[in-house]
């Protein structure tokens, strides 16, 4: 099976190739059981489709508007080296000589589920039974989730941290169909050239043909081909002659795969502490957006299992800049506002929450952009602003609870639960409000906004009001806190 060629994508409609989809007209849903192979798939076909089509802008915005030929597709694939992306050979380079070359089922591909014993092992999941066994088309979405998604600590001392670091954020653009995010999402060659400043002689050839050598990788000597498929582990699967029904995308196989082994690259990317220290670079994953300190630059990643991703929504598109860092959207965002590709689109964030060894959340969450973002971008700020002046108001209110002369654990317990709930129910607010960013002009959405979320953050503190009601110094703390909420 060739993944540049072959029918491996698990659809509504059952398997089908990537050149299906790039040239069809068919609305094709993705069809994974769990969103965060769902979220992967995106990636890795978006990553393919540059591969292919390597197109520059103005190619580019040609396939968004009149669409791409089998002929096309066929043309451009006759420029690529398609060896390289058979089934038997993509992403698995072979390990050193005398590796250890430990095995492990594949429900370690999956990062939900935690089938470890350490202290911190909190999946989502907890019957293993759920991703026991895959098909080997599968197999390839499991592995581009190691080596991009999951961070390496979830294997402990053997684990690797990749290109994009560990438990990174994506962000995506959605289109209205599988075609077009694909396309939103590949990357034009002359912007991110200039964008990426890469070296002249850097190493396009994927790290499964050329492996990496050395103790530092350089993030200047790797190109775009290389790196959207990078690798941390030397990695091998174990095909078996058995029929499954593959737990991953539901379909019925010839052959299955329940074990895979792997042996970790000794080198570093910089996107690690030694890989920073030692001058490697980072380099810019096409998806992943970056805060910029004082000691370097760092994948941005879900803080915590309170966090919610609209709280940082604007710095996806526009940035942010604080004083100890810069926080900048991922390179997609920025091709997208450079192309003004003239239609509505949606922004997919993604990613794991990760607590050391175990994963506690997933984020997942679509947006609704309005069809210009370089004009009509604070359609979307106001909103969120609303949001953020809303939460810091709420927050202000409980503070006053620190007075009443209780253990701080205790009354911070109080505080952070309804914080979370806001919070969480915020999030629907911001992503329902903003339905309507096509449609209504900022002043009304703002208003919406402003209105439910005020409601919102009333509703949580009166009940910690009525839940407290009896205890006289909580109770007079938070009514001494209702000038912080309430004020105009």
């Amino acid at each position: 099976m060739n993944l540049l060629k072959d029918d491996f994508i698990s659809t509504s409609q059952g398997k089908i190739s990537l050149k299906t989809i790039l040239t069809g007209e068919q609305n094709y849903q993705l069809q994974y059981y769990f969103d965060e192979i769902q979220l992967a798939m995106l990636q890795l076909l978006s990553s393919l489709s540059t591969v292919v089509l390597q197109p520059t802008v103005q190619e580019l915005k040609d396939y968004l508007k009149n669409g791409l030929t089998p002929e096309q597709y066929e043309a451009a694939l006759d420029k690529v080296e398609s060896q390289w992306f058979e089934s038997d050979c993509f992403m698995q380079s072979k390990p050193p000589t005398n590796a250890k070359w430990p095995d492990a089922p594949i429900t370690k591909l999956l990062s939900g589920i935690e089938c470890g014993t350490s202290a911190n092992a909190m999946g989502l999941f907890s019957e293993i039974e759920q991703a026991e066994i895959s098909c080997t088309d599968c197999m390839h979405a499991l592995n581009y989730n190691l080596h991009m998604n999951i961070k390496g600590e979830c294997f402990g001392p053997t684990g690797a941290t990749g290109i994009r670091g560990g438990g990174a954020i994506s962000t995506l653009i959605a289109g209205e169909n599988l075609k077009q995010t694909l396309l939103n999402n590949t990357i034009a060659k002359d912007y991110f050239n200039d964008y990426a400043q890469l070296d002249s002689d850097a190493e396009q050839r994927p790290m499964w043909v050329a492996p990496l050598s050395g103790s530092v990788y350089q993030a200047s000597k790797i190109g775009i081909n290389r790196g959207l498929f990078a690798l941390a582990y030397h990695i091998g699967f174990n095909i078996e002659d058995k029929p499954c029904l593959c737990d991953v995308c539901g379909s019925e196989s010839e052959q299955s795969v329940k074990t895979f082994n792997r042996e970790k690259y000794k080198g570093n990317y910089g996107s690690t502490k030694n890989g920073r220290e030692a001058g490697a670079g980072w380099w810019p994953h096409p998806y992943t957006p970056r805060t910029i300190k004082e000691e370097g630059a760092f994948a941005v990643c879900a803080r915590d299992q309170n966090w919610q991703s609209w709280q940082e929504l604007g710095s996806y598109i526009v940035g942010k800049e604080t004083d100890k860092a810069t926080l900048e959207p991922a390179y997609i965002i920025k091709q997208f506002q450079y192309m003004k590709t003239p239609r509505q689109t949606n922004l997919l964030v993604g990613g794991n929450i990760a607590d050391q060894g175990g994963i506690t959340g997933r984020v997942y969450d679509l947006y609704s952009m309005p069809s210009s973002l370089n004009k009509h971008l604070s359609k979307v700020t106001q909103v969120l602003d609303s949001g953020l002046d809303q939460k810091n108001r709420l927050s202000q209110a409980f503070n006053k609870m620190f007075g009443a002369g209780y253990d701080k654990n205790f009354v911070g317990g109080i505080k952070e639960n309804a914080m979370y709930r806001f919070t969480a129910n915020a999030q629907q607010i911001i992503q329902r409000t903003l339905l309507d960013v096509e449609r209504k002009e900022a002043t009304e959405l703002r208003k919406t906004a402003v209105i439910e979320l005020k409601q919102e953050a009333q509703r949580i503190f009166m009940g910690v009001q009525r839940k407290y009601q009896h205890d006289l110094p909580l109770f007079k703390a938070l009514v001494k806190g209702e000038s912080a909420l309430y004020r105009k």
